[in-house]
């Protein structure tokens, strides 16, 4: 079968590295993919154009399209194609599923209506009321955008100034656009994050291995927020208790709420050992990215069975049953995924710089493109998150000892002024 996926990134090239494995799959394509998919898979146009990707369907007799980042589905690609092209298998919530990344308000008070422990949320809509919610709020206090912000659009305060600047800076200079015409207040909650993803196909889950990211920009969590700067799969902190518990007490009514299909991301924080220690960062509608690129290689077998039963295919995927929820199969060992990006990022950051991304013979670890180009037949940088360096290992200190070997050999060609990645992913459990 020919699967078609949505998206530019480094999630959506782990995607096609995974998917590009199975037996089903005949040709994948990506719309528009990035320099780290065969030029003559990747399809140059605008995915939230739907009629153009409905045609692409057409064209090149796709059975699974596989959407990547979350515009599209908060825009109703899922809607909108499934209206016109009845045959089709679509991976990804409609556009009443994707709200629940769309807009943090929504999901906030559709957490509170369902009993899912959470942060409680104060929700302005205009400047003068999030003054006023602050007044009353403890610090720290989180202000988070409403609207999709490409990962940014959330900022931690513990200095009440600092929280009315910021507040400002959205309401009235407008930096995150229209995202940010509704803020969000949120008590700050205290642990460890986690990462859990679950595949669903409207009534049912099976959840993939957790997962540790890294948001911000510099070495030991200083700096900005970013959309990752990497990540190791399993986190180990995630009890298998815990993942029993956010199955039935977190997924359980999402999935009664919207007979939810797709990949639902859920963020954690883990704020002790008990199963019920555990509360709701946020939702996403769709893989987490830098989280694919290690998830994906801890899964054990085929991806694409997976994803055409959350789809509504009637197929038989393996499962394995632990404390009360279902998982899939999950290779031993650990992986370790290290992000490059341009100097600068996430302010400005430098782009158009030539890449050698490719990696001596024989090295145990992998590059997965992200904001790269092809341009006369040389990559270039195109992004932000240029790409990562993945590797798998019997430990994550193997993974980690494996990745940064790759980079370091990276370094002898290429021109690493122009480049910046952080030097402590996966060290406070370089011992396991």
């Amino acid at each position: 079968m020919n699967v078609l996926i949505i998206g530019s990134g480094g999630r959506e090239h782990a995607l096609y590295l995974k998917i590009s494995e199975s037996r089903l799959a005949g040709n994948v394509y990506g719309a528009p993919g990035n320099a780290g998919f065969p030029d003559s898979r990747r399809i140059a146009i605008n995915p939230l154009d739907f009629e153009a990707v409905g045609q692409i369907v057409t064209e090149k007799e796709i059975h699974l399209l596989v959407v990547g980042p979350e515009q599209p589905l908060v825009k109703g690609i899922r809607d909108y194609l499934s209206a016109r092209h009845p045959g089709l298998k679509i991976f990804g919530p409609n556009a009443e599923g994707a709200r629940l990344e769309g807009s943090k308000s929504f999901s906030a008070e559709f957490m509170e209506e369902a009993g899912i422990p959470a942060g409680k949320s104060s929700i302005a809509h205009n400047l003068a009321e999030a003054l006023s919610f602050l007044e009353n709020h403890s610090l720290p206090v989180v202000i988070k955008a409403d609207g999709l912000a490409a990962g940014k659009g959330v900022s931690i305060h513990s200095d009440k100034k600092e929280a009315q600047d910021k507040l400002k800076e959205i309401f009235e200079d407008k930096k995150f656009g229209e995202a940010g015409n509704i803020v969000l207040l949120q008590e700050f909650l205290s642990g460890r994050e986690a990462s859990l993803f679950a595949i669903c196909n409207g009534s049912e889950a099976i959840l993939l291995p957790p997962a540790q990211d890294y948001k911000r920009a510099r070495d030991n969590d200083q700096g900005e927020n970013t959309g990752g700067m990497g990540s190791y799969c399993p986190g180990h902190h995630l009890t298998p208790g815990q993942m029993g518990y956010a199955r039935s007490k977190i997924i359980e009514p999402v999935l009664q709420r919207f007979a939810y299909q797709g990949l639902l991301y859920v963020g954690l924080m883990v704020h002790g050992p008990n199963s019920e220690d555990i509360s709701v960062v946020e939702f996403n509608s769709r893989f987490g990215d830098p989280e694919t690129q290690v998830v994906l290689p801890m899964i054990e077998g085929d991806l694409l069975p997976y994803l055409l039963w959350s789809a509504g295919e009637d197929i038989v995927v393996p499962r394995m049953v632990a404390e009360g929820y279902e998982h899939v199969p999950v290779k031993p060992g650990a992986a370790v995924n290290v992000v490059l990006a341009g100097r600068g990022y996430p302010g400005e950051y430098a782009t158009g710089f030539e890449l050698q991304l490719e990696l001596p013979e024989k090295t145990p670890a992998w590059i997965v493109h992200a904001g790269t180009k092809k341009v006369r037949d040389r990559v270039v940088a195109s992004g932000g998150r240029v790409a990562s360096v993945v590797s798998r290992g019997s430990t994550v200190a193997e993974a980690r000892s494996q990745v940064y070997a790759a980079i370091d050999a990276l370094k002898q060609s290429n021109n690493f002024d122009s480049l910046e990645y952080r030097s402590d992913i996966a060290a406070n459990v370089s011992t396991l």
